[in-house]
């Protein structure tokens, strides 16, 4: 799980008095609802999805994703595309 953030603002959350505390979730428990969410147009995800793929080039997908290629933070593959 250890990523580098080189402009993660560690020096604010000291001058703020800011508590970070992290964890793992059970998120297999709620995908069902978050699905839910997400068809219905309750979440956005426009926001974090910067790249889409057809699934036909997964291989340089998973290449961008890994290496954070152009910026990236999501890719959704698409089947059929």
């Amino acid at each position: 799980y250890a990523t580098p953030f080189d402009n993660f603002p560690v020096g604010q959350f000291f001058d703020k008095g800011i508590t970070l505390r992290g964890g793992q979730a059970p998120a297999h428990k709620h995908i069902d609802k978050l699905m839910q969410h997400v068809a219905n147009g309750d979440v956005r995800l426009d926001d974090i999805i910067s790249h889409r793929l057809p699934l036909s080039q997964a291989p340089l997908g998973y290449d961008i994703f890994r290496n954070k290629k152009d910026n990236c933070m999501k890719v959704v593959l698409t089947p059929g595309s």
